[in-house]
C-alpha cells in the first residue's frame, strides 16, 4: 500500500511539472516566432506595417524601467506596436540576435508557471551607425498569447549613443 501511495504521488508531481514544461515549451515557441517577425521586419525594406498583434492579447502590457521610474512605464499594446512602426519610419531598426531562454517562476509559490525569462543582446541602427546593449526580459502568458512583458536594459545608455550618433 505504501508503495502505490508513493508511486501515485511521485506520479503527480511529475506531470504537474511536466504539464507545466509543456506549457512553457509552447510559451518559447510562441515567443521566438514574434522575435524572428520583429527581426524580419527590420530587415525586408518591403514590409512598411508589422502584423505582430495575434501575439498579445487584448490587454497586454509593456513595461520599462527608464531612469527616474523606479516603478516603471506601462505601455498598451497598440502604442508599443506603433513604438516599433515608428522606429522603421525613422530609419532606425533593431536586431535581436543573442537569446538565452530560460523558464519563468510564478512570484508567490516560486514554481514553474510556463512564464519565460530572456537574457538577449541587441543592435539598434540608424542608417549605418549602430548602438549593441544587452537587455532581460520576463514574459508573461495567458491562453498562449502574451499578457505582459517586463524589460530592463540600460535606455539611458542607448539613448545617450543614439544621440551621439545623430550629432
Amino acid at each position: 500500500m505504501k508503495k502505490i501511495l508513493l508511486t501515485f504521488f511521485c506520479s503527480s508531481i511529475l506531470f504537474s511539472c511536466n504539464n507545466y514544461s509543456n506549457e512553457y515549451e509552447k510559451n518559447l515557441d510562441h515567443f521566438k516566432h514574434l522575435i524572428k517577425d520583429i527581426n524580419i521586419y527590420f530587415i525586408d525594406s518591403i514590409q512598411d506595417t508589422l502584423a505582430i498583434s495575434d501575439y498579445y492579447t487584448e490587454d497586454f502590457i509593456f513595461y520599462s524601467y527608464p531612469a527616474g521610474h523606479k516603478k516603471g512605464v506601462e505601455t498598451s499594446k497598440s502604442d508599443y506596436i506603433q513604438n516599433l512602426n515608428q522606429m522603421k519610419k525613422m530609419n532606425m531598426s533593431i536586431n535581436i540576435g543573442h537569446s538565452i531562454y530560460l523558464p519563468g517562476i510564478d512570484k508567490d509559490s516560486y514554481k514553474l508557471d510556463g512564464s519565460v525569462r530572456i537574457y538577449y543582446g541587441a543592435i539598434l541602427s540608424i542608417d549605418t551607425s549602430t548602438v549593441e546593449f544587452s537587455g532581460y526580459q520576463t514574459v508573461d502568458f495567458r491562453d498562449g498569447k502574451i499578457l505582459a512583458i517586463w524589460e530592463w536594459a540600460d535606455y539611458g545608455g542607448v539613448s545617450t549613443q543614439l544621440n551621439e550618433l545623430m550629432k
